[in-house]
């Protein structure tokens, strides 16, 4: 493993990187985890790694915090910035660390979202895995005063830093801490895994999870995709039917969908995360 620093506009955003035993043309895969999760989402447990598993299919992996958050806080000065401002600090350190090389984005839940912001606005990779995310939003968790923003992005643009602190009381929350294995949904398949992905738990950016609750509010970068994406979602996932997902990729040039069988929201932490790596494996290795 090798730790990773960019310096954008001032500060540092630093990442991991994993790395075959035997160095491959497959693309590098840039890891970013769900809202409320640090990097260490991609390296769960001994025999839950992603980032294990996939660089011994011979990628290398490359996993890092959202700006903001654990390893990459900003100065306390910092303004607030928006979900593509962050997605813009993103795409220039992927850039200092990519050298040209071919990358996959591959974001959960939330990164998910940032995935779709960078290639809307950089288009840095030659496909998307998507995994528990889409761009359909999660219309249960909003309120009445913010359903009339669903489906209106410049509208919802114009006011998200209001919305934001109002739902989540400041530039950064944190929703409890961590699942409480009472549900498959947000926990794991067993205690031990529960409370790892409890340990891995941390604060996320409130605009960056307003949006991505919001349906419709990253709609221009969603229909400026069109690289292939890869989606999976658990059988016990959140937010819209697996199915719909692809929809709103338009100009996608392919889907692909899975869906996990006794599976919740994070993916890792279940046994299936063995046919997800083998079926990412198996896209990926085709692409054109």
């Amino acid at each position: 493993m090798t730790d990773l620093t960019a310096d954008i506009d001032g500060f540092s955003l630093t990442a991991k990187l994993f790395e075959p035993a035997e160095i491959t043309d497959k693309p590098l895969l840039f890891c970013l985890p769900g809202g409320g999760l640090m990097r260490d989402y991609f390296d769960l447990a001994p025999g839950y790694s992603f980032a294990n598993r996939m660089t011994d299919r011979g990628y290398s992996v490359l996993i890092m915090d959202h700006p903001g958050i654990r390893t990459n806080i900003l100065h306390p000065d910092h303004p607030y910035f928006t979900p593509r401002e962050a997605a813009g600090y993103l795409a220039q350190a992927l850039a200092q660390w990519s050298h040209g090389s071919p990358v996959i984005g591959i974001g959960h839940s939330m990164g998910g979202m940032m995935i779709m912001l960078i290639q809307g606005n950089h288009a840095p990779f030659c496909g998307l895995g998507l995994f528990g995310s889409s761009a359909g939003g999660l219309d249960w968790g909003l309120s009445e005063v913010e359903k009339p923003y669903i489906n209106q992005e410049l509208k919802f643009k114009r006011d998200l830093e209001k919305l934001s602190l109002a739902k989540f009381g400041g530039p950064y929350t944190r929703a409890g801490d961590g699942p409480s294995g009472e549900s498959i949904t947000f926990g794991g398949e067993t205690a031990e895994l529960t409370k790892r992905m409890r340990d891995i738990s941390c604060e996320m950016n409130s605009a960056s999870a307003m949006m991505s609750m919001m349906r419709g509010s990253f709609q221009t970068e969603v229909q400026a995709i069109d690289a292939p994406i890869f989606f999976a979602f658990g059988d016990r996932d959140i937010g819209i039917p697996p199915k719909k997902a692809p929809k709103d990729f338009i100009n996608a040039l392919s889907t692909e969908l899975i869906v996990l069988e006794k599976t919740g929201h994070n993916h890792f932490a279940f046994s299936s995360i063995e046919t997800l790596c083998e079926r990412l494996d198996h896209w990926a290795s085709n692409l054109d």
